[in-house]
């Protein structure tokens, strides 16, 4: 390890041998004690402190299975989230910061207060909560400022009532309490962080006719996926009362095509890349017989691989990336 020298570790490894970890507090008195933790102000060496707490979680799961799941691991979940926010390793910011709010509702599910989990650091990362200290609080301003140059974007082209930081943050605060939808959340911001590192590999691989296109396929396939599950979740039961359970339902519900002014369904059938960028661009999409089939576009307000998304029936409306 790079934090904890090799006679710590064993002895952390014997202190968890002892003890039970039956409380949610015992498990925060093992993090206070034998974790690198991270420095407020600004990054310091993140890789080593995230590969820390990586090591040790694994040396105490294979030391005790039973033990190391009955363990409350809030803490050093919530540092990897916000070590790999550091590194810029999004994807792991994700999967770490949700696993803080599960273990939060775990630790909180069987207390007086079983809400109490909603006031807990994971839950106010994604709340982006101002006003009030945050020891995460630089990647919370890091989202901010993303989610701040989309709204700008977005209500200078939409024609429409500019969306405010409270519009989002109510939008927030009810997909967080429908526990089944708190991960598309945190897979928002994600791709909002993800947009500008890949705009940024584009400006620089100007001038060569190298590199992969895998980043920037996979971003728009998020975006897609991202939508399709705001959708579903706005539109979940098709005009026959069925759970729409494909986008193709969704654009065929009736509600949709009214709330977005659609006289139909839209096209949504892609070959290449190129009439992907075509149809965000703005031009038409026609539907075409493919076995290579992408979700690309929604008109008038949305396109589902990288441009907007705003539901007028309850006048929530999000910018997913740059066009």
């Amino acid at each position: 390890m790079y934090f904890l020298h090799q006679n710590l570790v064993d002895f952390a490894v014997e202190y968890f041998n002892k003890v039970e970890f039956a409380t949610a507090a015992e498990g925060d008195a093992f993090w206070g004690l034998f974790a690198p933790g991270n420095t407020v102000h600004f990054a310091d060496r993140p890789f080593e402190r995230f590969s820390d707490y990586e090591e040790m979680l694994n040396l105490l799961r294979q030391a005790d299975q039973t033990k190391y799941e009955r363990m409350h691991k809030g803490t050093p979940f919530y540092l990897m989230s916000w070590l790999a926010f550091d590194l810029r390793n999004y994807e792991k910011g994700l999967f770490y910061m949700d696993s803080t709010i599960a273990e939060d509702i775990r630790k909180t599910e069987l207390t007086a207060d079983p809400e109490s989990w909603k006031n807990q650091p994971g839950t106010k990362f994604l709340l982006l909560a101002g006003g009030q200290p945050h020891v995460a609080q630089r990647s919370i301003n890091r989202v901010q400022l993303a989610l701040q140059q989309e709204l700008a974007r977005f209500n200078g082209i939409s024609g429409q009532p500019a969306v405010t930081p409270d519009i989002i943050r109510q939008f927030v605060t009810r997909l967080i309490e429908d526990l089944s939808k708190r991960t598309i959340v945190s897979a928002l911001y994600v791709f909002l962080l993800e947009s500008f590192d890949r705009k940024r590999e584009l400006e620089l691989r100007q001038g060569s006719s190298g590199g992969s296109n895998q980043p920037f396929t996979l971003h728009l396939f998020t975006g897609g996926l991202l939508l399709e599950s705001l959708l579903k979740h706005y539109y979940p039961i098709s005009d026959n009362g069925q759970k729409n359970k494909q986008l193709g339902r969704v654009y065929h519900t009736t509600s949709f095509q009214t709330d977005f002014g659609l006289a139909g369904a839209p096209e949504t059938s892609a070959d290449t890349l190129q009439e992907i960028h075509d149809a965000i661009a703005g031009q038409t999409l026609s539907r075409r017989p493919s076995a290579q089939r992408g979700s690309c576009v929604i008109r008038p307000a949305t396109t589902s691989c990288g441009t907007t998304f705003f539901p007028t029936r309850d006048r929530t409306r999000i910018s997913f990336s740059r066009s």
